[in-house]
């Protein structure tokens, strides 16, 4: 948490930062939404706060949620969808990095919803995403789902709405390498 950038137009508010860092959100079993453009920070701030979580002695996993989602679904044909969901439930913090990226079909907000409603009230969830809530609705197929789905995850959610440039672009760039150079050619003695 200390090494979060607090600089000004960012919109990482210091005291919101400063309440999440105690975990008493965890505790509580709240959730924290991050939103923002590619390269704000959304998921270093997610792990962040996970890594606070550890410290504090929460259990905590992280996962991308298409990927997740994807094992979901594979699981129901192998049959492990339930011991699966059993020990998603299990963790006192899961986190959902890249929500919206692609539209989540049917299927998946059937599987989506159990996690949420298995969670509900008893574990905590971080969801990042480059698409503000207001549209997140409309990134999935299934409306009442949909509707399901983001009751249970939004109405006791911290809000963050990073805002900003990438930044990827802040890192030093590569230094005397040709333009269609590849790393790997430019590393090659």
């Amino acid at each position: 948490m200390a090494d979060l950038d607090h600089r000004r137009g960012r919109n990482l508010d210091r005291l919101l930062m400063a309440s999440l860092a105690t975990c008493d959100w965890v505790r509580k079993h709240h959730n924290v939404i991050i939103t923002g453009p590619t390269g704000v920070g959304k998921s270093f701030v997610a792990c962040a706060l996970a890594h606070k979580a550890c410290m504090e002695g929460f259990t905590v996993r992280y996962h991308r949620l298409h990927r997740l989602l994807e094992d979901l679904q594979l699981a129901h044909g192998d049959g492990r969808f339930l011991k699966l969901l059993k020990q998603l439930t299990r963790f006192h913090l899961l986190v959902l990095d890249d929500w919206g990226l692609s539209r989540i079909n049917a299927l998946h907000q059937r599987d989506l919803l159990e996690l949420i409603d298995d969670r509900y009230q008893k574990g905590s969830i971080v969801v990042t995403s480059q698409m503000p809530v207001s549209v997140w609705h409309e990134g999935m197929e299934d409306p009442t789902l949909a509707d399901a789905i983001l009751d249970r995850l939004i109405h006791n959610a911290h809000h963050i709405a990073l805002k900003g440039e990438s930044m990827r672009q802040r890192l030093p760039k590569w230094q005397n390498l040709p333009e269609k150079t590849s790393v790997t050619e430019a590393r090659q003695p």
